[in-house]
């Protein structure tokens, strides 16, 4: 059963604060653009202050914001006590004084983090226990969730800067995305970078379990493994493969966008792994054959899917919810052309051959007319994704066209839809794909897939 919020009704009212001109007052629903994130945190008590700061593209003199919680307190604005402040389901709006087009204002608030998940994910915040024993904390936003965390733009393709201040139990290391300064009980993370959404972005994991290990040098990119001794997934994972790829990723996509710390870490987690920008996170079994045996290494296909998202879901993001095959069939093709390239045929066998058995079971097409729960679909565009988008056009074309289409969209910061994909792809092949899309990304219900039965039949060339 989905966890659901029951709905909420709160308003806080307080002293108005002076107006402006009072011949010509600012009023109405301005829009806002929340630009940077400064969200401290304490994971003994779950209370998180958040402070915005926002972009009005229109005046007014009240805003709202996407919001899930309980509770609500301490609203200001500019240090100032808000006019009024209402949350009524899964929306906060505050009043003040009224502002004009293009101003910047802070917004302050704290409420209540729930210790909730949307199902059985790890989307919200949860404390699991690992495979040292130990608790795993980790509050992930994803698609569209980074509301259940406080005031937030849940929109897929809205990028902000942020500054996260964690308060934790001393035993605990704790990551995030940006530069860390850690000391006893206390980790901030400062993210100035360009390209962070907030669906990878907004969230840390924590643990007492990890031990650093030093994976090197990977051409100007320091890379930690923060694992655990049980797990040893450091130990067994292919670090010149990674590296390699990593490298083979600038050539052909642009720097590296998170500066020069790429941090590992092993978990619990419900995912085979999580591409927080410059901090991926990796299930803790990956090494253990009992999840992804469909490749033919896991550890080393996972940990390359999740370095492709850097360039390929983080540093670009989608336009909208129901675009998110892009980011996941491009980080499995982009493993998988490096194992054609670079690795082995047989590797790369085995990927094309995992593809067509996950495709088996799609209830939907890869962008679903009926607009389904995402947590109900999206596990359906990891075969025919791959497959669709940039396979079967590489088998029409050639691998370096399709390459080329996919080089025109990384590298620089902006959000990705999958029409943008095929005018992409249309200006690499030089032909016009609305039929081929219409036919095999668009659609309603369980696609139907071809497929063949082959025999062989072995002769005596004697």
């Amino acid at each position: 059963m989905r966890a659901t919020l029951r709905p909420l009704l709160l308003v806080l009212s307080f002293a108005a604060a002076c107006g402006s001109d009072a011949d010509d007052p600012i009023v109405g629903l301005a829009s806002v653009q929340v630009t940077h994130y400064d969200y401290d945190f304490d994971m003994e008590t779950r209370q998180a202050q958040a402070t915005l700061t926002l972009t009005l593209s229109s005046e007014g003199d009240c805003f709202t914001l996407p919001m899930r919680s309980e509770d609500l307190s301490g609203v200001l604005i500019d240090g100032e006590e808000a006019r009024s402040a209402e949350l009524v389901g899964n929306t906060v709006t505050v009043c003040g004084v009224g502002w004009p087009q293009n101003s910047t204002i802070e917004f302050a608030s704290t409420s209540t983090v729930p210790l909730a998940t949307d199902g059985d994910s790890q989307v919200g915040y949860s404390i699991s226990t690992d495979i040292e024993g130990n608790p795993f904390t980790y509050l992930v936003s994803w698609v569209g969730g980074c509301d259940r965390f406080g005031p937030c733009d849940s929109a897929p393709s809205a990028f902000a800067t942020y500054l996260f201040t964690i308060h934790h139990p001393e035993d605990q290391t704790v990551l995030c995305p940006g530069e860390i300064t850690s000391s006893p009980g206390l980790t901030v993370c400062a993210f100035d970078y360009e390209g962070g959404p907030t669906y990878s972005s907004f969230g840390f994991a924590a643990s007492p379990s990890w031990v650093e290990v030093d994976l090197g040098d990977w051409n100007g990119i320091k890379t930690t493994f923060y694992d655990m001794p049980t797990a040893n997934l450091a130990g067994r994972l292919d670090v010149d493969l990674a590296k390699d790829f990593t490298a083979w990723m600038v050539d052909s996509f642009g720097p590296y966008p998170y500066g020069n710390e790429l941090r590992f870490a092993a978990g619990p987690t419900y995912w085979n792994g999580f591409e927080h920008p410059g901090n991926i996170v990796l299930n803790e079994r990956l090494n253990t054959g009992g999840l992804g045996e469909a490749y033919s290494n896991p550890l080393a296909h996972t940990t390359n899917h999740e370095i492709a998202h850097q360039w390929a879901g983080d540093q670009t993001t989608l336009a909208d919810t129901y675009d998110f095959v892009w980011k996941e069939a491009m980080a499995e093709y982009l493993t998988y052309a490096h194992q054609a390239e670079f690795e082995s045929p047989a590797t790369a066998l085995k990927t094309l051959s995992a593809w067509k058995s996950f495709s088996g079971f799609s209830q939907y097409y890869l962008v679903p007319d009926e607009k389904p729960a995402l947590l109900d679909y999206y596990g359906d565009v990891y075969g025919p994704g791959p497959m669709i988008l940039f396979r079967q056009l590489e088998a029409i074309f050639d691998r370096d066209t399709v390459l080329m289409g996919i080089s025109s969209l990384l590298g620089s910061q902006h959000a990705i839809s999958i029409d943008d994909v095929q005018r992409a792809l249309e200006d690499a092949t030089g032909s016009d794909l609305s039929t081929y899309f219409a036919n095999w990304v668009h659609g309603e219900g369980a696609p139907v897939w071809p497929s063949f039965a082959v025999t062989t039949t072995v002769v005596d060339a004697g």
